[in-house]
């Protein structure tokens, strides 16, 4: 049931190893090394046959001269016998088939096998035909044949005939002698058996096949580490290289010794690994800025909206405190018109000395309270419909100046470190200095006051100038308890106060928000809880007004001096 499952493994193994490059390439030099040593084994082993042919010819022809030389005494004094026994000693080996000899007729005469005397053999056998057959010079030199032939039933036999010469002692002899004509007198064949040189030969070929199968064996090897060391060990880090940096992981470097196609090709490799970490280290850097530039150009935009929203605020709150002023003008100063005009009445009527003193301070707290009420009056209007300013180039580094000495006693009163950095360059500015200095000693103050509950000497305030885009930029910041977050988007309206109710009346930050926005500037604040708060006023080096310069009083149209 489970041969399925791990059978797969092992397709899926096989199939990996089958689409290898290494594989693709051991296998057809295997082939090619296979081929080469097959044709050389066969080419050596060919050779070797003919080399061994050839010695057993040459080896034919030796003892075929050593059988003539050895009954040729025998052959010149007809001892036949002699001569038969020899043959058949000589035949008893297993080197020696057969040993014959023919006369010119073509009759055996002597024989190692004593039964084949006297047979004929025509001139169309194989015996025959291996030296006349092409030929029709019948010479001494066309009898000197060697060729291979096999016996019926036995072994291939290299077969060598040899002519028997008439020779003088011959041919003068008087046992059997032969006209001095008659050149050639029989044909002598000896038939070596072919046994001996099969088996060297077949030993030589096994020997071949295993030395041929042994190169073959050790060359594949050394071919299959070869391509092992050479290509699939740096293939294999190149493919474990790119998984890498698909990871994500561009620190990846390939190692790769050498100067070939491989080891250049790692360099270029690594060279495109530190381009692609280049770039996308530019890339994530780009991203981090246009994400700083989103956040930042959010908080812009974030600031821009929440200024329009308190200037839409303050306009309407603007519009209803110059309604409340001139309703409350008009009976405030008759009030204190009236309590004037008392007073008087109480001076000319006779009345007790502890009447008259408790009816005058009744008169003094409704004066009091009605200039009070007049000064309300007062900072409403001037936060709604500000009076006409008188614009000017100024050093707005002698308006910080001014601002300070006039808050620096009370600075040292409460032994707050004041600390101050003017501008170096260009100070110059067109403002009105007068409400500037107003706007900043409120700031100052506010800052100050707000240090009171730190004990004495630890209180530090920071006055810095700037030069903004377009402008001056005066930082003002304090160590002190800080603005809570869901009060300070409402610091800048009209009788919005922190401070205890004798304190104020919540319209210093509103009149000046004001100033700042009647110069074309704008007022920021940062502040943390028990952190401290800066107040940052920007103000344009040239107002939007200042091109048109407001008329005199008396230029005014409608107005009578």
């Amino acid at each position: 049931m489970n041969s399925p499952g791990v059978d797969r493994p092992l397709l899926q193994r096989l199939r990996s190893l089958i689409e290898s490059i290494g594989f693709r390439l051991l296998v057809p030099l295997c082939l090619a090394v296979a081929i080469v040593l097959a044709v050389h084994a066969y080419i050596s082993f060919r050779t070797t046959e003919q080399h061994f042919l050839r010695f057993v010819r040459a080896d034919a022809r030796r003892c075929s001269d050593l059988i003539e030389r050895a009954t040729h005494d025998g052959m010149l004094l007809n001892r036949l016998n002699e001569v038969q026994a020899t043959f058949e000693r000589l035949a008893d080996g297993s080197d020696i088939a057969a040993v014959r000899c023919y006369d010119k007729e073509g009759v055996i005469v002597l024989s190692a096998d004593r039964q084949e005397i006297g047979r004929r053999i025509g001139l169309e056998s194989e015996t025959c035909l291996s030296c006349h057959g092409r030929q029709t010079t019948k010479g001494v030199s066309v009898l000197e044949r060697s060729s291979l032939a096999r016996t019926s039933g036995g072994p291939d036999v290299l077969r060598h005939l040899s002519a028997i010469q008439n020779e003088a002692s011959c041919s003068t002899a008087a046992c059997h002698a032969h006209p001095a004509d008659q050149r050639v007198l029989g044909v002598l064949e000896v038939e070596m058996s072919m046994a001996p040189l099969d088996q060297a030969v077949g030993s030589a070929q096994g020997q071949l096949v295993r030395t041929t199968l042994a190169l073959l064996a050790i060359i594949g090897v050394v071919a299959a580490l070869f391509v092992q060391r050479v290509v699939r060990r740096p293939v294999r880090k190149f493919h474990e290289g790119t998984e890498r940096i698909a990871r994500g992981d561009l620190t990846t470097r390939i190692d790769i010794e050498g100067r070939d196609e491989l080891a250049r090709l790692a360099r270029a490799f690594n060279d495109m690994v530190d381009e692609l970490s280049a770039a996308r280290g530019a890339l994530t850097e780009w991203s981090q800025r246009l994400e700083e530039k989103v956040a930042q150009k959010t908080e812009e935009l974030r600031r821009a909206q929440g200024q329009v929203v308190q200037m839409e605020k303050m306009a309407s709150l603007g519009k209803l405190a110059a309604s409340v002023a001139h309703e409350l003008n008009n009976p405030l100063a008759g009030m204190l018109t009236y309590a004037r005009l008392i007073r008087r009445e109480l001076e000319a009527q006779p009345l007790d000395s502890p009447v008259r003193e408790e009816l005058g301070g009744y008169l003094e707290v409704v004066e009091r309270e009605c200039r009070r009420c007049g000064e309300i009056v007062k900072n409403l209007l001037t936060f709604a419909r500000p009076s006409g300013m008188k614009l000017a180039p100024v050093n707005v580094n002698e308006i910080v100046e001014r601002s300070l000495l006039l808050i620096r006693h009370h600075v040292e009163m409460r032994g707050v470190q004041l600390r101050s950095e003017l501008l170096a360059d260009d100070a110059e500015i067109v403002a009105d200095a007068d409400r500037i200095q107003q706007a900043l000693v409120a700031l100052l103050v506010n800052a100050v006051e707000a240090m009171s509950q730190l004990p004495h000497g630890q209180g530090r305030l920071c006055v810095q100038l700037r030069a903004a885009a377009g402008g001056v930029s005066v930082e003002i910041s304090d160590n002190g308890v800080g603005i809570p977050p869901d009060v300070l988007p409402h610091i800048f309206e009209p009788f919005f106060s922190t401070k205890q109710k004798e304190s104020g009346v919540g319209l210093g930050l509103a009149v000046v928000y004001g100033l700042i926005h009647r110069h074309g500037g704008t007022i920021d604040v940062e502040s943390l809880p028990g952190g401290g708060t800066t107040f940052r006023v920007t103000l344009p080096r040239r107002p939007p007004s200042a091109s048109e310069p407001e008329p005199a009083v008396s230029e005014m149209p409608g107005v009578m001096t």
